[in-house]
């Protein structure tokens, strides 16, 4: 594969990060579903916000971290692939000065859209997105230089740098789920809901980028002779807060027993034999407790005992559905008729609210997880494909596919 053009690079530098722009619209629905409609009004600057962080806010935040590590991102074996700001080394400062200008340009743009649009009110909250967005870039890329760039061993040293690095990467999501949700509910109406819709993203996050970097690792792993995998990195390739969790993969691809067994690149690592404490693993539970406790808090004010309750039944269901790996959708719909059960038993007013936003993360999660390498950047993209595949493969189409199963 060729490197990106600069030009194609300084048009939309992260195509491939745009797999989290549903997050917004996600949480957005939610709360309009819990509210009961939503005005044209709302739903045009709920568009334009959206617009904004995703077009704008995200997209100048990915220049930052590509001009501060274009030097590791050269020396990365699939570097191409990756997308990162294109080189050569050589042209290094070049192509870090028209990055630098695009994203002032693109934050200079944000500020033009508040003006042109200003009766929908976006300075309030387009400011405070982007002072969010920027103090977590600026708290990650700090993180980042202190615990990278010094070890070649794999995987290296679990240390406190590093695992600060996975705890900061989750609140870019908190941030996309809670403005969603505020675009659409007062979020201080219950008091709990902020804090449980806050705890479910960040968690979610966590479970995402972690997941991310495990499959991103094996672009520094080879087939061993005897199928299993040997790795090779270089202490400025500033990677080890990826390669720190290679230790919870599978230590062979797929079901290589031995030589010419092996395959990285279609390896659906995640979903194989990991360990349940992998941090995506431990991440997704939490994340999916507090996400039954937001769907509660989403139909109004709860008491402390439903919400704990609904926490564990939440959290209980996830870690199931997650232990399972052959039957993880069945169990996931499993899970979810268990909770909406449990939510109606203990009195919620809107019992399928809390299973609707159980199943929306950890459906998520599930989805993610079952990429490989080839289709982590466009897991959409490849999902579609699969399903054309399938059905191509049956003769006479979806028709003759559904006779053939009577």
């Amino acid at each position: 594969m060729s490197e990106r053009s600069l030009r194609g690079y300084l048009l939309l530098p992260r195509p491939g990060d745009l797999v989290k722009a549903w997050i917004f619209p996600s949480t957005f629905a939610l709360g309009v579903l819990s509210e009961g409609g939503v005005g044209g009004g709302d739903l045009l600057r709920a568009a334009a916000i959206w617009f904004a962080l995703e077009l704008l806010i995200y997209q100048a935040r990915y220049q930052w971290n590509d001009i501060r590590g274009f030097e590791a991102d050269q020396r990365h074996p699939d570097r191409a692939a990756r997308g990162r700001l294109p080189g050569p080394p050589s042209r290094g400062r070049e192509h870090k000065r028209a990055s630098a200008l695009v994203a002032l340009g693109r934050v200079t743009a944000v500020a033009v859209l508040v003006v042109a649009l200003h009766r929908l009110d976006l300075a309030a909250p387009l400011l405070v997105l982007g002072v969010a967005v920027f103090a977590v870039a600026a708290l990650y890329e700090a993180l980042r230089a202190r615990a990278t760039g010094r070890s070649d061993r794999i995987p290296p040293s679990l240390t406190a740098g590093i695992l600060a690095i996975w705890a900061v990467v989750g609140a870019g999501y908190a941030i996309r789920a809670l403005a969603g949700f505020a675009a659409a509910v007062d979020l201080f109406d219950s008091p709990g809901l902020p804090v449980a819709a806050l705890i479910a993203a960040w968690a979610f996050g966590i479970a995402f980028v972690t997941g991310r970097w495990a499959l991103e690792a094996l672009a520094f792993a080879r087939c061993a002779e005897d199928g299993g995998i040997s790795w090779q990195v270089a202490p400025g390739q500033a990677r080890e807060h990826s390669l720190a969790l290679v230790r919870w993969l599978p230590k062979r691809p797929g079901a290589a027993q031995g030589p010419g067994d092996c395959s990285l690149e279609d390896w659906q690592a995640l979903d194989g034999d990991v360990s349940p404490l992998a941090p995506w693993e431990v991440a997704a539970v939490v994340a999916a407790a507090a996400a039954a406790t937001t769907g509660r808090l989403l139909a109004g004010p709860a008491g402390f005992a439903e919400v704990a309750v609904l926490a564990a039944a939440g959290g209980l269901c996830g870690a199931v559905v997650l232990t399972g790996r052959r039957l993880r959708c069945p169990g996931l719909l499993a899970g979810a008729t268990v909770l909406l059960g449990v939510a109606a038993i203990v009195g919620s007013p809107r019992p399928a609210l809390v299973a609707l936003v159980w199943l929306a993360v950890l459906g998520a999660h599930l989805f993610f997880t079952a990429q490989s390498p080839r289709t982590l950047a466009h897991p959409l993209r490849s999902a579609f494909a699969r399903m054309r595949s399938r059905f191509s493969r049956t003769p006479g189409g979806p028709a003759a596919m559904a006779l053939s199963r009577r």
